[in-house]
């Protein structure tokens, strides 16, 4: 889940603020930018202050608003083409721009809790897991994209 939080905000720097702003302030469904930080760095050893556990029906308001979030038609345009991009094997300015967001973001939001581990600070898994995410942000905008969605976090909760 952190790191398609981390190629959504990538993608878009601000598509979350745009989200934001534009949600209806008295829906009570609304989880709010301070939530969705809170959520992606819901490490408890990392932020013991935050201490939140999040019950079932926020998890499914959290999973819809992702959906929202990458139907957005900018994000759509930006994932296709990079996408795009990439299966050309373009060396382009926006597969360039969207990895050096997606790893700027990483490093300052979760590599600092993960350098114990090699594989987590190698350059070359960071790019794949952002190529992946978009790869899973464009299955997400298909017809069954939600049901995709939750069976993929389903597998990477059980891993």
């Amino acid at each position: 889940m952190d790191f398609l939080l981390i190629s959504i905000e990538a993608i878009n720097l601000y598509n979350l603020d745009m989200y934001y702003t534009n949600t209806d302030y008295k829906t009570q469904n609304h989880i709010s930018l301070e939530e969705l930080f809170h959520i992606r760095c819901g490490n408890f050893m990392r932020h013991p202050y935050i201490n939140k556990l999040y019950t079932f029906e926020t998890s499914i308001i959290l999973i819809y608003r992702i959906y929202k979030l990458v139907n957005n038609h900018i994000i759509k345009k930006n994932i296709h083409n990079v996408l795009i991009n990439i299966y050309n094997q373009n060396k382009s300015q926006i597969i360039k721009q969207y990895l050096k967001r997606f790893r700027y973001i990483y490093y300052k939001t979760q590599n600092y809790y993960n350098t114990r581990s090699k594989i987590y600070c190698n350059d070359q898994y960071i790019n794949e897991m952002a190529i992946l995410n978009l790869y899973l942000m464009q299955k997400i905008i298909y017809q069954d994209g939600m049901y995709f969605f939750i069976k993929y976090l389903k597998l990477s909760t059980n891993i």
